[in-house]
């Protein structure tokens, strides 16, 4: 197996410019956390030449393929001591043992000079033109169709708007306060800015909330819409398995670690909230979040009665922490997204420290606010 092996500091080679992106001068890597086993293959539709940055959160458990499947030299692979090595001091920002693992990933493209980094979970199968569409998406766009919610503060909901006979189905982490025809309604407008975040979509098996899928079955066979991914200009649920977004958003793109209180584990809301935050930053900066392509076949179901206890402190504290997140946000000036970051963690501490929230709640909302501060001063 050659794959770029680390046990202390591997610096991935600075990106040289073009590479297997045609004409496209921006430089690009794939960030894939694994906690177990991925299906292998999923390497094989990635050009050879874009590096590949595989975090490995599974305590040496991963079994790499043998015999004839070999990754290629543009695999750089960080066990957990390359992982602390690399990030040093800042490692106390990086969680571990959930897919919020992904953050150290993140920070390497980061630190490395990389204008693009594209997420992608290990359970997914990328098709002809993946690694294209997302790069075309991250582009100054004008006259660009948006979908906008009509009710003030509304969601978008990217199963539904991208999706034929979607109606009562939605993707994971959108409210259930949302769901009514009325508060879920939507209308499509015309917009313009910079893509600063593209967010894919899934077939296969969709990211729904458990629940959802616990009593409503799989919803079928599902296809995105023709036509140009649309901005969302509302609150949207950012899926984390299929990601693309520009350098500069790092700082403010964090996915939030499990967390445990009185017994209760708050899980699966890492890449929800944690999308919730860098898209409020965004709105105030100006920049854009489209979605719909490309599509990846996402292949595994977690055990849903596992899913349902795991996301259920997540659906009971949702609203109370994107108030607070609203509160915060609305201090901020647009700027750097670095300065936002920090500029945003220290009011988010300001409205904590006067929230009539539950004290297990707050409890929680206080821990998050202690990572999102590491996070935050790892790129300082």
């Amino acid at each position: 197996m050659t794959v770029q092996q680390s046990s202390s500091i591997l610096a991935v080679p600075r990106p040289a410019g073009q590479a297997s992106t045609g004409s496209d001068p921006r430089s690009a890597c794939v960030v894939i956390p694994m906690m177990t086993n991925p299906p292998w293959d999923l390497f094989d539709a990635i050009p050879g030449d874009i590096p590949i940055i595989v975090i490995d959160d599974s305590d040496g458990g991963l079994a790499p393929p043998r015999g004839d499947r070999v990754l290629g030299e543009n695999v750089y692979y960080f066990d957990r001591t390359a992982q602390e090595a690399y990030a040093g001091v800042h490692y106390a920002a990086m969680p571990r043992k959930s897919a919020a693992s992904r953050n150290t990933g993140h920070y390497i493209a980061w630190k490395e000079g990389f204008d693009v980094t594209i997420a992608l979970d290990y359970d997914c199968r990328t098709r002809p033109g993946w690694l294209s569409t997302h790069l075309e998406a991250l582009r100054p766009v004008i006259r660009h169709p948006g979908i906008e919610p009509t009710t003030p503060n509304g969601w978008v909901n990217p199963i539904r708007q991208s999706f034929p006979n979607g109606d009562t189905v939605y993707a994971r982490g959108y409210p259930y306060e949302m769901r009514t025809p009325e508060l879920a309604a939507s209308t499509q407008v015309s917009t313009s800015g910079r893509v600063a975040l593209n967010l894919g979509v899934w077939d296969g098996i969709p990211d729904l909330n458990g629940v959802d899928t616990l009593f409503g079955g799989e919803p079928g066979d599902l296809s995105v819409a023709p036509g140009p991914s649309p901005a969302a200009l509302g609150n949207i649920p950012v899926c984390g398995m299929n990601t693309a977004f520009v350098r500069e958003l790092t700082p403010s793109y964090y996915f939030l670690p499990d967390l445990w209180v009185n017994g209760w584990r708050l899980s699966r809301h890492d890449d929800i909230w944690g999308g919730y935050i860098a898209k409020r930053l965004m709105d105030r900066r100006g920049d854009l979040l489209t979605y719909g392509g490309p599509v990846v076949e996402h292949t595994k179901q977690t055990a849903l009665n596992r899913v349902v206890v795991l996301e259920q402190w997540m659906h009971l504290m949702s609203m109370p922490f994107y108030e607070l997140v609203d509160a915060a946000a609305a201090e901020v000036d647009p700027g750097d997204y670095t300065e936002m970051m920090a500029h945003f963690v220290d009011a988010y501490e300001r409205q904590l420290s006067v929230s009539h929230a539950p004290a297990h709640y707050r409890e929680v909302f206080r821990q998050l606010g202690t990572w999102l501060r590491a996070w935050s001063n790892a790129f300082i």
